[in-house]
């Protein structure tokens, strides 16, 4: 499998974008490469811990592009545009965080 081949497999996202919307809120961007497999990201999770340690609450967690979503994996390794926006607005409070982990178990 060539190295394109992999990256594309992988899902790898850039870094986090951060826009203040308001007084303790933000609007957190990641990018990715894949089939949406979810709302939560490792990236997205850092950014938010860093602009708010004491903890922060979920005002929108969604996924978008402007064409259909890609359902396989494989149709992005064929050349399909799979490319879409993980978003996140959060507001910093004073709350403890859920536990995260890779497997999606606590």
């Amino acid at each position: 499998m060539g190295a394109a081949a992999i990256l594309a497999l992988t899902g790898c996202s850039t870094t986090a974008q951060v826009e203040k919307m308001g007084e303790q809120t933000y609007k957190l961007t990641a990018f990715y490469n894949e089939p949406v497999q979810g709302f939560d990201s490792w990236s997205l999770r850092s950014e938010a811990k860093q602009l708010c340690p004491t903890g922060h609450h979920y005002l929108l967690r969604k996924a978008g592009k402007a064409s259909e979503m890609a359902t396989n994996h494989a149709s992005c390794v064929t050349g399909a545009n799979c490319e879409y926006a993980l978003e996140w607005r959060i507001k910093c409070t004073d709350q403890p965080q859920e536990k995260f982990t890779i497997f999606g178990k606590t």
